[in-house]
């Protein structure tokens, strides 16, 4: 495709830049009086607020590429719902209207007024609403008809979540410490480390956790099968939260490194009092799931859209 200026003839003496392309998107083309016309209502919305001039020539030339970006985003997407026949009802577009008129208390009147302060046509203004619609429709048929949140990543996320939602949660804890002096070389550091895995392998193995922590650990809860009580969650170190995350009664945790050493953790049982149940909150986590999941597949699609076309930007 070639690149056209179109000029006009001033008093038949010299000729006139009219128009120009300024970016090239597969088999359409971004004019300049495109970005232009979305920068004029930019301008005209600074001179509003006031600012001055050589303030709001730097606004603008910040906001030029990225205003580019959108519109040779715009094209890609609006070539997507051509080739995929995606239409929209005019009944449609009028039913949005009213619903954007009755949220914000708006007369017909009153949204012609507002659109004409705005230097924008009821026509105009109706085509950018359909336009969004069938973007919107789009993006629901490439992204979000895909995503699938299941009972299991509700699940994660209540768990990882509990001081949002759990209320109060107090874990009944025992423990298998092997001590690691603080001046401990690494030979020393090593012996630990394969004492404490070997302990752990015993328990990935069927072994029962109160007989492990009375034989081998080094701390004096050991006469006591390991027990330690019960904790309030919130005074737990990182760390130990972060093993115990997830963790059912009668679980053990992973091998956490501390000051004292390595420790295993095991919970005997989970006290909770206050808060909210995971059935009350299902929805709520769904739908910040899937806003994460959309706006995440949504960057992926835009992204490969746009590596599988031919986009030149001529500026």
């Amino acid at each position: 495709m070639g690149v056209w200026i179109v000029f006009i003839l001033v008093g038949g003496l010299r000729a006139k830049l009219v128009d120009r392309v300024v970016a090239i998107v597969n088999n359409d083309v971004i004019l300049l009086s495109e970005l232009n016309q979305t920068l004029t209502t930019i301008s005209a919305n600074l001179d509003k607020q006031g600012y001055p001039e050589s303030q709001k020539d730097q606004i603008l030339k910040k906001q030029r590429s990225r205003i580019l970006e959108q519109i040779i985003y715009d094209k890609l997407t609006d070539q997507q719902v051509q080739r995929h026949n995606i239409k929209i009802d005019d009944s449609e577009v009028d039913a949005t209207i009213q619903r954007i008129q009755k949220i914000n208390k708006m007369s017909d009147d009153a949204l012609r007024r507002s659109l004409e302060l705005d230097g924008l046509s009821y026509d105009d203004y109706r085509k950018q609403i359909k336009d969004r619609m069938l973007r919107a429709r789009l993006v629901n048929r490439e992204v979000k008809s895909k995503i699938v949140i299941t009972d299991e990543d509700i699940k994660a996320y209540y768990e990882a979540h509990l001081d949002e939602y759990g209320g109060h949660t107090k874990f009944e804890l025992s423990h298998i410490l092997i001590k690691v002096s603080p001046t401990a070389d690494s030979t020393e550091k090593e012996r630990a480390r394969q004492k404490i895995d070997n302990i752990y392998k015993q328990l990935q193995d069927g072994a029962v956790f109160e007989k492990l922590a009375a034989a081998y650990s080094e701390a004096s809860s050991a006469a006591g099968n390991g027990q330690l009580g019960v904790f309030d969650r919130n005074i737990l170190s990182k760390p130990i939260k972060q093993a115990l995350n997830g963790l059912k009664p009668k679980q053990f945790s992973k091998v956490v490194e501390s000051d004292q050493g390595y420790q295993i953790f095991y919970i005997e049982s989970i006290i909770q009092s206050g808060g909210k149940g995971i059935d009350e909150v299902r929805a709520d986590i769904q739908e910040k799931l899937y806003a994460d999941v959309v706006d995440q597949k949504f960057n992926e699609w835009i992204k490969d859209l746009r590596q599988r076309s031919h986009i030149q930007i001529l500026e």
